[in-house]
């Protein structure tokens, strides 16, 4: 009987690891985990399409590996951009992105609108942006950098260091 029992539990053990070594995107769950990124198409028109390739950068300079299929990712980036005109006051027009990260399966990991402004109502932010006389490139550098301090936050709140 005790044999009967100890095959028993090996065979539990080994059909476990079976499974998860099948499914390795079922254990992203936390943003710290994310290391390649699948970033969609976020519009039609040819500035959210410049945008994505400039996010694809932005990524990849900041430690991500960006995949060219879905089922290679950890993690799915995809979203809107917005031009927004700039009204009665003049000036270049702003881009309004809202993005958001998620798992193979659709679960939600991360988000965000209109990375680096934190909530305040700007078009730009007013000191970073005069480096930038490109609104669409500022947009995509801001959206990786707030998406690394999410990151950095997750990991601590793991209690997991980062590597660079």
């Amino acid at each position: 009987m005790r044999k009967l029992t100890i095959a028993l539990v090996l065979v539990l053990v080994a059909f476990a690891l079976s499974v998860s070594a099948k499914s390795p995107q079922a254990r992203v769950t936390a943003l710290h985990l994310v290391q390649k990124i699948y970033v969609e198409d976020m519009g039609t028109s040819p500035e959210t399409a410049r945008f994505r390739l400039l996010l694809e950068d932005q990524l990849s300079a900041n430690g991500f590996t960006v995949v060219a299929k879905r089922e290679e990712a950890d993690g799915v980036l995809g979203g809107v951009v917005s031009l927004v005109d700039p009204g009665v006051f003049g000036g270049p027009a702003d881009i309004i992105v809202t993005a958001r990260l998620t798992t193979l399966d659709g679960s939600r990991i991360w988000s965000t609108n209109n990375p680096g402004d934190n909530g305040q109502i700007f078009f730009l932010h007013p000191v970073s942006s005069l480096k930038f006389n490109e609104p669409i490139e500022y947009r995509a550098k801001e959206l990786v950098k707030q998406l690394n301090r999410d990151r950095a936050k997750s990991a601590k709140a793991a209690r997991v260091k980062l590597g660079k």
